[in-house]
């Protein structure tokens, strides 16, 4: 019965492809949220500006304009910093994808190294097979 002596070996790299994995579904979705929030963003600021420019038409009132420019000032500051989260999460995602292919990597290399092992005792049984076969084939001839 073939037994592989990495067997446990072959089961941590394996979980730790499946966790490898894991990370990365998490960093798409986290991305995916992200570009989310700042075509949100986007849109918000869209919005801000339209009705800035229905306000400038109508009695204008110096008040109403400062917090107007404030507010899409500051939704614009944070479409920067959103946009530099889109860029740290992009990264985050590529880092965590060079470690899963490492990882899947080191769990082929295993696995190969299991196939290689399985036929060499396939081979050494069919050998004690035949070797068995003759002896039984020589000691029929004897009687």
């Amino acid at each position: 019965m073939f037994k592989f002596r990495l067997a446990s070996v072959l089961r941590l790299r394996k979980h730790h492809e499946k966790l490898c994995l894991e990370k990365v579904g998490k960093c798409i979705i986290q991305l995916q949220e992200a570009v989310q929030r700042k075509e949100e963003l986007i849109a918000q600021i869209a919005k801000l500006e339209s009705d800035f420019s229905a306000v400038l038409e109508g009695v204008i009132s110096s008040e109403k304009v400062k917090l107007y420019k404030n507010y899409i000032v500051h939704q614009q500051n944070l479409l920067a910093l959103q946009e530099e989260l889109i860029l740290e999460k992009r990264k985050n995602l590529a880092e965590t994808r060079e470690k899963l292919v490492q990882a899947m990597k080191e769990k082929k290399i295993i696995d190969k190294l299991k196939e290689k092992q399985f036929v060499r005792y396939q081979q050494e049984q069919d050998k004690k097979e035949q070797n068995f076969q003759d002896e039984l084939a020589v000691t029929s001839k004897r009687r």
